[in-house]
């Protein structure tokens, strides 16, 4: 799973640019010789004048000679009409343009990058867009481009207009006066030449400028992450006592790209399976790997041979890897998270058994351990290569395959942690089979939360299978989980985010009173549970805000109802001293835990989330009265 962001964004640039050159390469001469006809055949001033704001206003979309066409209007209709003509044909298909990107383009993008980097993407647009259209306006293919990316990157249509109104009045200006010079010199080719100047022009002042540029300005550069040349040796200047330089800044910037193995299998430790052989041989440098081993204490006591079956299966790795020690048991569920005491006996161990950077630690069992087995691991020698193996169905189809480790604080859930890619991940479907069936069945809302916001077609798949999955039927519930999990990464190595430095978390759908409703209950809820109630909310606010049609809501509790998910529980209505909703508190702190503005995902469809900055509490009550009348049905 590679994450190449830079890329990613360049397609709402790039991708327009290589339609509308493939369109000039193909078209122009074609297109060229229709337009030089068309206007040669005008009967009039007037006539040709609408021919020229036509050809002009189309250019967005085909391979207009704009040039030309711009020259010639100087040649015919003189410096003041020219310009005024050539202003108004330009200036419209500016707006043709926006108008293209605001349209089809988004929804094009939409389903190419996802949701979330488009938003990302179009974020990031908004900070250079204006001077950008300013600096491209006489470039070709990349003007129009310029013009269909402000569509998509929704920039304020008074302020666009405004920017390309006054570009476009400069350079009208310019090709008319040009074009008037060239009747009176009565040289066809002068014409020519100035259809291609400015273009030329503003190339040339861009990259001249770059030679210029002050050095007191903050440079920009990228580290790759590759073997380089010996540099040439730099002559130092005799040092001297001056003041230090002021104004003066390095701007460093580097990117890294990860991946990392996600294997759905079964029996991953039995004979035959050579999963975790082909792991270790990926980094292998001829030496043995030695690896920690850390089970969930209830997993060992559900099956007590799987200590033995682990050390088999190293034996038979022989040279390829060994273990530092027998799998140490460890202490599963939220206990584990409740603070540092546990992350600091795996330091122990870690420093005990001489794990380095080079070895490996793999971790047995829920989220809860994968959490902060993983968050030891992170920090321990700044990380050490982490293998998971989770055990349930939630971190099977969600929080597994991600890249965050935490564990909690002074109450408050997940205030510790970091972004850590494991090494590894290897789902074995036969550690299920160990579940009692409420934690089993309780994973599956991870897999509705994430068809809600973003698969349409898997969320329809959930309603039929229903049955089969509150069953555990083996090949309905491993395609869920699959599809889950697929679903989760493509957001997280696509979103745009993976690090989670905005304010958005789309795959937060349901979890900011799905938080607060595992603190209330002292974690008597589980966390699959919680989401599912919390899904239900955020599912009927939505309708209550306009955003979700009514009855989708329906639907939605009905499938968590025909999976035996909760919808209510009564510590949803409970109260402050003030009279206020406990669970409304969530909100505030869901805030604090993104940073920044609030940001909800909501619903505008059965498959379509959307990032929404308020919620309305008088809505959030009613929406909390409805579901309390439907749980308790």
């Amino acid at each position: 799973m590679s994450i190449s962001l830079t890329l990613r964004r360049l397609a709402i640039l790039g991708i327009p640019a290589l339609v509308i050159a493939f369109s000039f390469l193909l078209f122009e001469g074609k297109t060229q010789q229709i337009v030089l006809g068309m206007m040669s055949g005008a009967q009039s001033l007037a006539g040709l004048s609408a021919l020229i704001v036509g050809a002009l206003a189309l250019d967005v979309a085909l391979p207009v000679p704009s040039s030309v066409v711009n020259v010639t209007a100087g040649t015919v209709l003189g410096v003041a009409g020219g310009t005024l003509t050539c202003w108004l044909g330009m200036t419209l298909s500016c707006l043709l343009g926006y108008w293209i990107g605001a349209t089809g383009g988004t929804s094009a993008l939409r389903r190419l990058l996802g949701a979330e980097e488009l938003a990302r993407s179009t974020r990031m647009s908004n900070r250079f867009a204006f001077g950008s259209l300013l600096l491209l306006r006489a470039v070709p293919v990349l003007a129009e481009t310029s013009t269909i990316a402000a569509g998509i990157a929704r920039l304020p249509l008074r302020r666009f207009l405004g920017v390309v109104a006054l570009a476009n009045l400069g350079i009208a200006a310019a090709y008319a006066t040009l074009g008037a010079m060239a009747v009176e010199a009565d040289s066809f080719l002068l014409a020519f030449c100035a259809a291609l100047a400015l273009p030329v022009a503003g190339l040339g002042g861009r990259l001249i400028y770059a030679q210029m540029r002050p050095e007191s300005q903050p440079l920009s550069g990228t580290l790759a992450m590759a073997e380089a040349p010996d540099p040439t040796p730099i002559t130092r200047p005799a040092l001297r006592p001056t003041a230090p330089p002021q104004g003066t800044s390095v701007l460093q910037r580097f990117s890294v790209d990860y991946s990392y193995r996600v294997v759905f299998t079964r029996g991953l430790f039995a004979p035959g399976n050579d999963t975790l052989g082909e792991v270790f041989r990926e980094a292998s440098d001829g030496r043995a790997q030695r690896c920690l081993v850390f089970v969930d204490a209830d997993m060992l006591r559900q099956r007590p041979a799987l200590a033995d079956e682990i050390t088999a299966c190293f034996d038979r790795l022989g040279t390829e890897a060994t273990l530092a020690t027998a799998p140490r048991p460890i202490t599963g569920g939220e206990d584990i998270k409740a603070g540092f005491e546990q992350v600091f006996e795996i330091y122990r161990l870690i420093l005990r058994h001489r794990i380095d950077r080079h070895c490996y630690v793999m971790a047995i069992g829920g989220g809860a351990v994968l959490d902060a087995v993983g968050m030891a691991t992170a920090t321990a020698h700044r990380g050490i290569r982490h293998i998971r193996v989770p055990t349930t169905v939630l971190s099977q189809n969600d929080s597994g395959v991600g890249v965050k480790n935490a564990v909690n604080f002074e109450g408050s859930k997940n205030f510790a942690g970091s972004f850590a890619p494991p090494w590894a991940v290897l789902n074995d479907f036969d550690m299920l089979e160990t579940l009692p069936p409420a934690i089993r069945r309780a994973g599956i809302s991870e897999a509705v939360k994430v068809a809600l916001i973003r698969d349409p077609e898997f969320f329809l798949w959930l309603e039929t299978n229903a049955e089969a999955l509150r069953r555990f039927e083996p090949a309905a519930e491993e395609y869920m989980i699959r599809r889950s999990a697929e679903l989760h990464m493509h957001q997280i190595a696509h979103g745009g985010d993976p690090f989670e430095r905005g304010s958005a978390r789309p795959l937060d759908f349901g979890h900011w009173s799905a938080h607060k409703l595992e603190g209330l209950t002292h974690y008597a809820v589980s966390h699959g549970d919680a989401v599912a109630m919390g899904i239900a909310l955020d599912t009927r606010y939505s309708v209550l805000a306009g955003l979700l049609p009514e009855g989708g809501e329906e639907r939605v509790l009905a499938l968590l109802q025909a999976l035996d998910l909760p919808v209510w529980h009564p510590a949803l209505e409970q109260r402050d001293a003030g009279g206020q909703l406990e669970i409304l508190n969530g909100l505030e702190e869901f805030r604090e835990h993104l940073g920044g503005e609030l940001t909800v995902t909501l619903l505008l469809g059965l498959g379509t989330g959307v990032e929404m900055h308020e919620m309305k509490p008088e809505l959030v009550a009613e929406a909390l009265g409805w579901l309390a009348a439907q749980g308790q049905d």
